[in-house]
């Protein structure tokens, strides 16, 4: 049985996956079994590689390291911490901003010291009681 185009076109395009999918491709596209050896045999011939190579699951970059922890190339594991560090930052100053910053904190305070200064001195103009001696 004579190899096609389209089966030597599975196995350029899945030989980094390995001849087991290779097998598999061509069995359901083309209704045909080929054996293993077979594929390996046909690959040699049109210098097609059937080395199987690790693939990124997030940018689908072929034949890199894989970080054990995030499952991805480097890159994209980098990616992923810069993306999760720069919510972090603006989940950090949205709560900076809220508590002891901006214009809203320094108005609050500028209006604390108004009041504070005006009972001061209608305490000293009329002689009245302080908040500690009230209490």
């Amino acid at each position: 049985m004579m190899w096609t185009t389209g089966q030597n076109d599975v196995i350029r395009e899945l030989g980094h996956k390995g001849v087991a999918v290779v097998h598999d491709a061509i069995l359901a596209r083309y209704g045909v079994d080929r054996t293993l050896h077979a594929i390996e045999i046909q690959a040699s011939r049109i210098h097609a590689s059937l080395k199987v190579l690790t693939e990124c699951p997030e940018c689908h970059a072929l034949g890199v390291r894989i970080n054990r922890q995030s499952g991805m190339c480097r890159r994209c594991t980098v990616a992923a911490h810069v993306a999760e560090d720069e919510a972090y930052n603006q989940l950090l100053e949205a709560e900076a901003a809220g508590c002891d910053g901006g214009p809203e904190y320094e108005e609050l305070n500028r209006r604390w010291a108004q009041l504070r200064q005006k009972n001061s001195r209608l305490m000293r103009e009329h002689n009245l009681k302080s908040k500690r001696e009230r209490e």
